[in-house]
């Protein structure tokens, strides 16, 4: 089992977020979503489906790695950082305000 010693140096930092980016990035391209268009993200994040769907797993994973990497943009950004850049622009984790999707 891996268990986290202390904080994440920078270059792995750097590694996770790129790993979590292209995760999210084949995910939509095998869902066939575009991750620029705001009105379609929101639904997609809001919305929920029958778990019965053919996608139903992709979806939700999809949905969860969206939703942690706006919660990492936001407080890195919170904590007076700079973001990675990433798949989604961070304005539409404003306008989603994933931050508050995490319960």
């Amino acid at each position: 089992m891996n268990t986290i010693s202390g904080p994440l140096q920078e270059n792995e930092y750097e590694k996770t977020i790129h790993e979590l980016n292209r995760e999210i990035v084949r995910l939509a391209f095998a869902l066939n979503l575009d991750l620029s268009n705001h009105a379609y993200l929101h639904e997609f994040l809001t919305v929920d489906i029958d778990r019965t769907h053919d996608h139903f797993h992709k979806r939700e994973t999809l949905k969860g790695l969206i939703v942690l990497r706006g919660q990492i943009c936001m407080q890195v950004r919170d904590s007076g950082m700079e973001p990675l850049p990433g798949p989604i622009d961070e304005s539409i984790y404003k306008l989603l305000q994933v931050h508050q999707s995490i319960g």
